[in-house]
């Protein structure tokens, strides 16, 4: 595991995280109080380099505990290319797909996609046989697994290794070493 912050480490150790492609409730309430009143330090470890990127690192961990709503409130108001793809994350979890895929269109291509392409690509045999990351197609599974296709298990691997490619990429804009 990347090096975090103490508090995010543990937070992250919960196995169950994003098991559901679309979550219709939180997965602990314990967990989401302590995202909600971790201060910054907790959040960056106190690192004196954290430039104010804290708010993101906590809409995703409320993300990770399925608690979509502050997640949600976070990410619309993040005005870059990398809250434009979080907030099109939020809206598939939330199984509003197109408007899911307005919001990978206004994000781009982003530097963590060959990472994320790769560990997609180890768990689902349908990116590895894509040139590179491609949210739409990923949305487009989850979307028919919502309506019965059976292979959201692997799309919740998928979302997995999605969740923790971005959240390391957005860690190290908001916390430098």
């Amino acid at each position: 595991m990347p090096s975090y912050s103490e508090f995010v480490s543990r937070l992250l150790l919960q196995p169950e995280f994003l098991e559901k492609l679309c979550p219709q409730e939180p997965l602990n309430y314990d967990l989401v109080q302590r995202v909600r009143t971790a201060d910054e330090a907790a959040l960056t470890g106190g690192n004196p380099a954290a430039k104010g990127g804290a708010e993101l690192v906590r809409a995703g961990l409320f993300y990770a505990v399925d608690a979509l709503d502050p997640a949600h409130r976070i990410f619309q108001d993040e005005k870059s290319d990398l809250g434009s793809y979080w907030h099109g994350m939020m809206h598939r979890r939330e199984a509003d797909f197109d408007n899911a895929r307005y919001w990978f269109r206004r994000a781009g291509k982003l530097p963590f996609f060959q990472k994320l392409h790769r560990a997609a690509g180890e768990v689902w045999a349908e990116a590895a046989r894509q040139s590179d990351w491609d949210p739409y197609l990923f949305t487009g599974e989850c979307e028919q697994a919502r309506y019965g296709a059976e292979t959201a298990a692997t799309l919740a691997r998928v979302q997995r290794a999605e969740f923790e490619a971005i959240f390391d990429y957005t860690w190290r804009q908001a916390v430098p070493e």
